[in-house]
C-alpha cells in the first residue's frame, strides 16, 4: 500500500509543476532550450536528473552485482570523467550572443551557416534521432521494470503507464522537462541514500559485504556458471581490461560530446551558469553514486544468485521490495521512477526537436508555421515518438547500462572533433565535420559488428586521420562560421547569417527578460 501511496503522491506533483511551467513557454525556443535563460538551480537539478537514468540507477548496480568493483572504473569513473569535461564545451559554445536552438542547429551555425538548408544539420538530427530513441527506449524498459514490481502488473502492460507521464511532461518542452527533473533529482537523492541504509543494516555493513565479495562463488543467475573466488574484487572483474577500458572510453569521451549535454550548456542565461552547473552537478552525483555502488556490491551478499529469467537488471527494485521498510522501499523505487521519467522525457525533446525542427522545418523553410503551430507540431511529434518507444520496449533487447554505453560510444566516434576542434580551432571546416561523422559512425558501426575489443577507440583514431586530411584539403571555413564561438562582438554578416539560418523572416521569436529562474 506505502508503495501505491507514494507513487499517486509523485504522480500528482509531477501533473502540477508540468501545468505551471507552460507559463514559462511562449515560443519556439522556450520549448527547445529554455529561452537560453535558466538559472542556476534548475539547471543543476535537470543537469543531475538526466545523468542519472535507469543505467545508473538499476544498470549500474546490477553490474555491480555481477562482475563486482570493476563496474566503478567502466560506469562510475568513466560518466564523471565524461562531466568533468562539459564545461570545456559549455566555455565556448555558451558564448554567442544568439545561442542555437539545439545542437543540429549549433553544427549547421559552425560549420554551414551560409547555406538555407543544410544536408549537415539533416544528416546529425537523423542520427539524433537513431540514438535518443534508443535512450528512451531503455528508460521505458526500466520504468517498466520498477512500474510492475511496484503493482505486481506484469511488464507487458506496466510500460504504458509511462505515457501518463508523458501526457505532461511533454507540454512545457525543455520548462516542463527542468522544472520536473529538479524535483527528480531530490527525490533520487532521497531515494538512493534511503535504499542505500537499509541495505547496509540488512547485510550487518560494510565488513560482511567485503567478506562475501572476497569469498563468494554464487553464479550471477541460478544454474549458471559459478563465478571464481574473489573475482568481484579484482580491477577487472568479470570483463576483462580490455573491454572494461573500452567501457570506460566510451562512457567517458562519448558522453562528453553527446548532443543532449551540449544542448544542455545551450539553456543557461550565461557562460558562467553553464559552467557552474556542472561543477555542483558533480557534488550531488556523488550523493547518488555512492549510494548505488553500497546497494549494488551489497546486494550479492542479500541475493547470491538471480533467479532464473530475470536479469541483473532487477536486482536493485528486488533488493528494495525484500529488505526495506515500505516506506522506504516506495521512496527508493520511486525515485527509480524518477530517474527512468527525467532522462526519457529530455531524450524524446531531442529526438522530437531532431525530428521536426533540425530535419523537416530545415528541408521545407518555405513551410509558414507560426510559433503556435510549430509548437504544437513539435509536442506532438514528441508524443508520437514516445509511444513508439513504449511499444519497442515490450520486448527489451539489452541490459540497461550497456545500452546506454553503446549509444555514447555511437555518438563519441561521430562528433567529437566536431564539437572539441570546432569550438577550439578556427581552421576546422564542413569537410572535415562530415568526415568525422561518415567516417566515425561507419567505423564504429563495422568495428562492433566483427567484434572488436574498442570500437569507439578504433573509430575515433580513422576518423581523426580523416579528419586531418580534410581540414587541409577542404576550403576555409567562412568567418561567419567561427566568428560567435571566437570573437566577443560579432559582424553584421554573421548576424544576417543565423537570422537566415533561423528563417526568422518567417518566425519571430517575442522578446524576453534576461533574467528569469533561479540562481
Amino acid at each position: 500500500m506505502w508503495y501505491i501511496a507514494v507513487f499517486a503522491l509523485y504522480l500528482l506533483f509531477i501533473v502540477y509543476t508540468s501545468l505551471a511551467s507552460l507559463r514559462k513557454v511562449e515560443s519556439l525556443s522556450d520549448f527547445t532550450t529554455g529561452g537560453h535563460r535558466m538559472g542556476l538551480m534548475i539547471g543543476v537539478g535537470t543537469s543531475v536528473a538526466t545523468w542519472v537514468s535507469v543505467a545508473s540507477v538499476m544498470g549500474v548496480p546490477g553490474y555491480l552485482y555481477s562482475s563486482g568493483v570493476a563496474a566503478i572504473i567502466g560506469w562510475v569513473a568513466g560518466w564523471f570523467f565524461g562531466t568533468a569535461l562539459i564545461p570545456i564545451v559549455a566555455y565556448k559554445v555558451r558564448r554567442p550572443k544568439s545561442p542555437a536552438r539545439t545542437f543540429p542547429e549549433f553544427i549547421q551555425f559552425r560549420y554551414e551557416p551560409l547555406k538555407k538548408k543544410s544536408h549537415l544539420r539533416t544528416l546529425v538530427a537523423a542520427l539524433m534521432v537513431v540514438g535518443y530513441f534508443i535512450f528512451t527506449h531503455l528508460q521505458v524498459v526500466g520504468f517498466g521494470i520498477v512500474f510492475s514490481s511496484i503493482t505486481g502488473i506484469k511488464y507487458e502492460i506496466a510500460i504504458f503507464a509511462f505515457l501518463i507521464f508523458l501526457i505532461f511532461t511533454s507540454i512545457g518542452g525543455f520548462w516542463s522537462v527542468a522544472v520536473t527533473d529538479s524535483v527528480n533529482t531530490v527525490l533520487i537523492i532521497i531515494g538512493v541514500v534511503l535504499g542505500a541504509f537499509a541495505v547496509l543494516s540488512a547485510t550487518g555493513g560494510f565488513a560482511n559485504i567485503f567478506d562475501t565479495l572476497a569469498t563468494t562463488t554464487a553464479p550471477t543467475i541460478e544454474g549458471g556458471e559459478s563465478l571464481s573466488k574473489g573475482i568481484l574484487l579484482t580491477p577487472a572483474g568479470t570483463f576483462g581490461l580490455g573491454a572494461l577500458f573500452s567501457i570506460f572510453i566510451s562512457n567517458s569521451l562519448g558522453a562528453a560530446v553527446s548532443p543532449h549535454w551540449v544542448s544542455r550548456m545551450l539553456a543557461p542565461k550565461s557562460v558562467k551558469v553553464a559552467i557552474m552547473q556542472m561543477m555542483i552537478s558533480m557534488v550531488l552525483l556523488v550523493a547518488i553514486f555512492v549510494p548505488l555502488i553500497i546497494i549494488g556490491l551489497g546486494a550479492k551478499t542479500l541475493i547470491p544468485s538471480m533467479p532464473i529469467g530475470q536479469t541483473t537488471d532487477y536486482i536493485m527494485p528486488m533488493v528494495i521490495m525484500n529488505f526495506a521498510h515500505p516506506l522506504v522501499g516506495a521512496m527508493t523505487l520511486v525515485a527509480l521512477c524518477a530517474a527512468a521519467v527525467s532522462t526519457a522525457n529530455s531524450m524524446l525533446l531531442h529526438a522530437g526537436t531532431s525530428l521536426y525542427y533540425d530535419i523537416y522545418q530545415n528541408i521545407f523553410k518555405n513551410k509558414k508555421k507560426s510559433e503556435k503551430n510549430s509548437r504544437n507540431n513539435l509536442r506532438l511529434t514528441v508524443y508520437i515518438l514516445g509511444v513508439l518507444a513504449v511499444l519497442s520496449a515490450v520486448k527489451p533487447p539489452v541490459l540497461l547500462a550497456m545500452g546506454f554505453t553503446y549509444v555514447y560510444a555511437g555518438f563519441g566516434a561521430a562528433f567529437f572533433f566536431v564539437v572539441y576542434l570546432g569550438l577550439y580551432w578556427k581552421r576546422m571546416n564542413a569537410l572535415a565535420a562530415y568526415t568525422n561523422i561518415i567516417v566515425g559512425t561507419s567505423v564504429f558501426i563495422i568495428a562492433k559488428m566483427m567484434g572488436a575489443t574498442n570500437p569507439f577507440v578504433i573509430a575515433l583514431c580513422i576518423s581523426f586521420v580523416g579528419v586531418l586530411i580534410a581540414i587541409y584539403v577542404g576550403k576555409k571555413p567562412p568567418v561567419e562560421a567561427y566568428e560567435p564561438y571566437f570573437e566577443v562582438e560579432v559582424s553584421e554578416n554573421t548576424e544576417a547569417a543565423i537570422r537566415e539560418v533561423r528563417n526568422e523572416e518567417i518566425i519571430v521569436e517575442k522578446m524576453k527578460p534576461a533574467k528569469i529562474g533561479n540562481g
